[in-house]
């Protein structure tokens, strides 16, 4: 904390600065801060914004799954730091010169196996595994459909209900393969403003699914979902994102040029 307020201090360029410090100033703020967070001199202070800390630690955990989800699946090439892909509670930009723990990172992959137990998962969220296993399910994805995820057209999704507003849907598509994204936003009514994990019930919202068929839930080994109307309080049953494989059924031009070629084939002759 003391660390990051001395940065910001000389950042803001106020008081003291990164080439002319201001060393008295800058004594003052660290005793300051090291008063503030002494808990014989401020407990009050400390349980008060502890309690207020975990709600928002809770929220921002929600708010980190959705931000992981959406740079893996939305166009462009998705920017992963090293050392973020547990939870990073650093107060400043991360930094990819500061020294990763590997072994803990594959010890945690083990633990988590194959098919992640996400109920297990969410409640054991501050271990950060979940943040972990969701990479690495995104990661495998993008590297089974390189051809949606480099090249793939963006199509926006329609939601409907009363919480249409807290949800973001996409599908990325190429030819007749499809991955389609839902993922919640604005935590703070579907957890109770942080004292809660959400369940699926929290969102009355329906994603709309016209044109697609086929459709399978990646996160929960493939399991068939129907259509062409999905509740969201389904997609959401534990994770608040959701990613699923489907097939994008031909539009109607396309469809009737589908039947009309081979007809033409036999009997037609060319015409230049």
């Amino acid at each position: 904390m003391v660390g990051y307020a001395v940065k910001a201090a000389r950042e803001g360029k106020q008081q003291t600065s990164w080439i002319a410090p201001n060393e008295s100033y800058e004594a003052g703020l660290e005793r300051f801060l090291k008063s503030l967070l002494d808990p014989a001199r401020s407990r009050t202070f400390i349980d008060s914004f502890g309690r207020f800390a975990r709600r928002a630690a809770l929220i921002g955990a929600l708010q980190s799954l959705t931000q992981v989800t959406l740079k893996a699946a939305m166009p462009g090439v998705p920017d992963v730091y090293q050392g973020t892909e547990l939870w990073d509670l650093s107060l400043v930009d991360p930094d990819n010169r500061r020294p990763v723990d590997f072994p803990e990172r594959a010890a945690l992959l083990q633990s988590i196996g194959e098919t992640p137990d996400w109920l297990a998962l969410a409640g054991s969220w501050p271990d950060g595994r979940i943040k972990l296993a969701l990479t690495r399910c995104h990661l495998a994805l993008r590297q089974q459909l390189p051809n949606i995820f480099l090249g793939g057209a963006y199509r926006p999704l329609a939601v409907e209900g009363a919480h249409a507003g807290e949800i973001v849907a996409f599908a990325r598509v190429t030819g007749r393969d499809a991955v389609i994204v839902a993922c919640a936003r604005s935590f703070g009514r579907a957890t109770e403003a942080g004292r809660r994990w959400p369940s699926g019930d929290a969102w009355d919202a329906t994603l709309a699914l016209d044109g697609f068929s086929g459709i399978g839930n990646v996160l929960e080994g493939g399991k068939a979902m129907g259509g062409p109307k999905l509740a969201v309080s389904e997609l959401f049953d534990v994770l608040p994102v959701a990613l699923l494989r489907a097939q994008r059924l031909p539009a109607k031009r396309e469809r009737a040029a589908d039947r009309i070629k081979p007809e033409l084939a036999p009997h037609a002759p060319a015409r230049l």
